[in-house]
């Protein structure tokens, strides 16, 4: 089986982590176009200086093959020779739909939408779109796959959800070639940590503000901020290590990869607000028996302050069975299997 990984070579979590976990799982029968610069080893300072992150976790993990040089060359010539080809992201590549849609079935193409937005493509800076891009409507996108990470249904995902109210909204369906996707984490990144190496309840870094505000120094930042407390993943890597318990909550969009980090690295999940968010909305998976789910500091402490040792261990345990079941490989294998492509 042979898949074609047509990108935009630009920070995109979804994307990448997808590509990471194919290449894992296929080697070169996953063809990136153009190179994924960010994903291959070794990975130079200008390319992570140009990465959300600092460039931690995901990127430079993958082993160049030369060879691929052959494929990516007037690629367009062999698109017969493909058995899936995933357009990763819909708002810089939608006008590669119209292109292969005419040389090839639809049933090959797949769509990726890692917005943090949940209306779908184009539904998005409605009036933005309508003005500079209104043929992006027309875009033959129904009978595609289409992926999404911040998947919520009704009236969000036609961008109706600041015109209609919810009685209305309600009545209002999803796409239905809509399919769900969230966020994975290379599995190499996942690292069992004793509890007795927690030392502090809470990392360095919280993106709750109120918490922060309450943690004798923490480090807040907002959304879309690019300030980073720490210069190297291992530095970042060591202080959650450290750390009994990880903040997150829902930012620009419900999915982050910080949760995913916090996981990796034994912090058992302290999810603020989880409850509110829609069932089918990445990420999956997450509740009350793996994580904690709290609505205020006085509420989160009030939690943490009840649990034992040996419910804490059981926690974390369920924590490391649910990030093992996030990772990159788990994710492709199941895009794959959703695609009909085994």
């Amino acid at each position: 089986m042979k898949v074609l990984y047509l990108h935009h070579n630009q920070p995109d979590y979804l994307g990448e982590s997808l590509f990471h976990g194919l290449r894992r799982l296929l080697g070169q029968n996953c063809v990136d176009i153009p190179r994924y610069d960010s994903m291959y080893a070794p990975l130079t300072d200008r390319i992570r200086y140009k990465l959300r992150g600092n460039g931690f976790t995901l990127y430079g993990l993958l082993e160049d093959i030369p060879a691929l040089a052959e494929d990516r060359y007037f690629w367009q010539n062999d698109l017969d020779k493909y058995d899936l080809i995933i357009i990763a992201n819909i708002y810089s590549q939608w006008h590669l739909v119209w292109q292969l849609l005419s040389v090839v079935p639809a049933e090959k193409l797949v769509i990726l939408d890692g917005s943090d937005s949940p209306a779908f493509f184009p539904y998005v800076s409605l009036k933005w779109r309508m003005i500079n891009r209104p043929w992006s409507y027309f875009t033959p996108l129904s009978n595609l796959k289409y992926f999404k990470r911040e998947l919520i249904g009704e009236g969000h995902s036609y961008g109706l959800d600041r015109f209609l109210p919810y009685s209305l909204r309600y009545y209002i369906p999803f796409p239905k070639n809509a399919k769900p996707i969230s966020f994975s984490i290379p599995e190499e990144k996942i690292r069992k940590v004793d509890f007795k190496q927690k030392v502090k309840d809470f990392p360095t870094h919280i993106v709750d503000a109120e918490v922060s505000a309450k943690v004798r120094e923490a480090f807040f930042s907002d959304i879309g901020s690019d300030k980073y407390i720490f210069s190297s993943e291992e530095e970042y890597y060591n202080d959650l290590r450290k750390s009994r318990f990880g903040i997150t909550t829902k930012r620009a969009g419900w999915d982050c990869f910080r949760h995913y980090e916090l996981a990796a690295n034994g912090c058992v999940l302290c999810f603020k607000d989880l409850d509110l968010k829609p069932e089918i909305c990445a990420p999956h998976g997450l509740n009350e028996s793996n994580c904690i789910i709290y609505h205020s500091y006085n509420d989160l402490i009030e939690r943490i302050s009840a649990i034992t040792d040996d419910e804490y261990c059981r926690l974390q345990d369920a924590t490391y069975q649910w990030i093992e079941s996030n990772t990159t490989v788990v994710r492709a294998k199941y895009f794959l299997n959703s695609c009909s492509i085994s």
